[in-house]
């Protein structure tokens, strides 16, 4: 006979932690960077709903026919994972990264994971011995609790989809955008070609350097610049500062800075110059908000040749999308020790939505295997300025011969992106435009390591030739990037700054790298602004006696 109290009991304590998991978390991550997401809330809301609903009948069963014994034991172990998991996520975490962009993933110190695992010990411990002792007061403990987190929760939810912002349930119509037609196109003629591997820092090229001693044979044509500083740590504002060379200005809004670097006399003439010798620019990356930041493609039409206002058609792994929403959710509710089993990297999030179309290929896997399949074409109508910009070392999964797979090591990722540059240094040899090109192989910025803050930085002249890559420490940044450009492509890149070849062995030169973080005093983000001269022993301790100013930003960028 059915014992319809234990049912009861079963289906009210399953649902707390299951809609937590399975229904609020998702929802709460999702509305919480509904800006940073290129999927809709409508496009996976069904399908939670049926995964709910069938995961909770599944548990009420299994748990209205265990023996009274484990079913005590199952059911407050049930409860506690949601009441603690509720705990941790109000009260205990703290600044987690929950867009994956850290490549090391989620580390606390072991005596903090310790104390909170504790904590969540304890906790089952008490429940447990309520069940033993206590066992009609740990049922109602159980009943009202888990009725009344969820009654919560589920205020919450309504509160989210009631304020959630337009594009929460529906695509922005956007009239511009970078598109990928001509990423595997080349100049028959001249060729100014910048990759940018994301978080390659110049600590990830030793480290893989050790594992692999060839691993970087096919750069032997390229001046290896073993001191070169990223100017800005993280991709936004790197990018930007990149393309445009403007510096950061934190008295106004991001997207107002972003506008005005665009717009400015200089980034104005900088292009200009470039189309007057011929040259087509095409930027390549699927974090265009980054270059943007709110103000849309349209500030790029005139230096930016890859723009397209055709209307995108994407395809919606809704699967995968629950899966990786669900297994963050699990990482935000989880102790510390075990949240890196949940966490989840940018490019989970990126393969959830794809164009159908001629979209960007970002993550180093997918631009590998489409360059494999398709191989370069040459263009003679212009010369080509190709700004490339790929996942990297953002995350560990590539294994050595550029193919997807999931928690390699970062040498073995490094090592996968050199084939990478292997396969298309071979592709433009192929086509005979190698050697009258210049090629920067880079990277946005390092590392949140004091020991990993600078970036590698390759670069070949037309005709440049070695048997052995020659090395440099001459003191450069990203400062230089707009001038070295102008420089290759027959420009007085004077006007717009200092070239890396201004720089010298030995040469001391003061620089400043911008670190964005978080500070107790400030209510907003802040950038420490490191000042050092010399090389990353220089920097790394300037880092230890502390930031030379701290600017506080005008608006956080996450």
């Amino acid at each position: 006979m059915i014992d319809k109290k234990k049912v009861l009991l079963s289906f009210i304590v399953s649902f707390l932690p299951v809609f937590m998991i399975l229904v609020f978390g998702p929802a709460e991550i999702f509305f919480a960077n509904v800006t940073e997401f290129d999927f809709l809330y409508g496009e996976f809301a069904g399908y939670m709903a049926v995964v709910f609903l069938i995961f909770l009948m599944i548990f009420t069963v299994l748990l209205s026919w265990l023996p009274e014994k484990i079913y005590e034991i199952a059911l407050s172990v049930l409860f506690v994972i949601a009441a603690a998991g509720y705990l941790q996520v109000m009260f205990f975490n703290k600044n987690l990264d929950l867009l994956g962009v850290n490549p090391d993933g989620y580390h606390v110190p072991l005596m903090q994971g310790i104390w909170n695992l504790i904590i969540w010990m304890a906790v089952l411990v008490a429940v447990i011995m309520l069940s033993v002792w206590k066992k009609e007061i740990w049922k109602k403990v159980l009943l009202y609790l888990s009725m009344l987190l969820v009654g919560m929760q589920a205020v919450a939810l309504v509160s989210l989809l009631v304020t959630a912002p337009e594009e929460a349930y529906e695509r922005a119509k956007v009239d511009d955008r970078l598109w990928g037609k001509d990423q595997y196109t080349v100049s028959a003629d001249k060729n100014i070609i910048v990759f940018v591997l994301d978080y390659f820092s110049s600590l990830y090229l030793q480290q893989m350097m050790a594992v692999y001693p060839d691993g970087a044979d096919c750069l032997h044509d390229f001046t290896y610049y073993s001191n070169a500083d990223c100017t800005y740590y993280g991709t936004f504002p790197s990018l930007a500062h990149m393309l445009t060379g403007g510096e950061v200005d934190t008295t106004v809004s991001n997207s107002e800075w972003c506008r005005d670097i665009w717009d400015n006399d200089l980034t104005e003439q900088f292009y200009q110059e470039l189309h007057a010798n011929q040259y087509k620019v095409n930027v390549y990356t699927t974090d265009f908000d980054v270059l943007t930041v709110g103000n849309g493609c349209a500030i790029l039409r005139d230096k930016v040749s890859n723009i397209t206002d055709e209307p995108r058609e994407v395809e919606v792994d809704t699967g995968l999308l629950l899966k990786t929403l669900t297994k963050m959710s699990c990482y935000r509710m989880a102790p510390d020790l075990l949240k890196t089993q949940f966490y989840t990297n940018v490019s989970e999030y990126s393969l959830i939505v794809q164009d159908m179309g001629q979209g960007i290929a970002h993550t180093n896997s997918d631009f590998f295997a489409a360059l494999q399949d398709e191989g370069l074409k040459e263009d003679d109508s212009s010369n080509y300025f190709i700004f490339q910009h790929l996942i990297g070392t953002h995350e560990f999964n590539t294994d050595e011969h550029g193919k997807y797979q999931e928690k390699t090591s970062v040498e073995e990722t490094a090592r996968g992106c050199m084939t990478i540059m292997e396969k298309y240094l071979d592709e433009l040899k192929r086509l005979g435009v190698y050697d009258d090109a210049t090629i920067i192989i880079t990277a946005d910025h390092g590392g949140d390591w004091k020991e990993d803050m600078q970036v590698i930085y390759f670069i070949k002249q037309p005709g440049e030739v070695h048997d052995a890559s020659p090395v440099t420490n001459a003191p450069i940044s990203h400062c230089d990037l707009l001038p070295t450009v102008a420089q290759m492509a027959g420009m007085d890149h004077t006007k717009y700054g200092k070239s890396i070849y201004d720089f010298q062995q030995d040469e001391q030169r003061e620089r400043t790298i911008w670190v964005r973080t978080k500070d107790p005093d400030y209510p907003e983000d802040v950038y420490y602004c490191y000042t050092y001269t010399g090389d990353i022993l220089a920097l790394i301790t300037q880092i230890d006696a502390g930031p030379t100013a701290i600017q506080e930003m005008y608006e956080p960028y996450y």
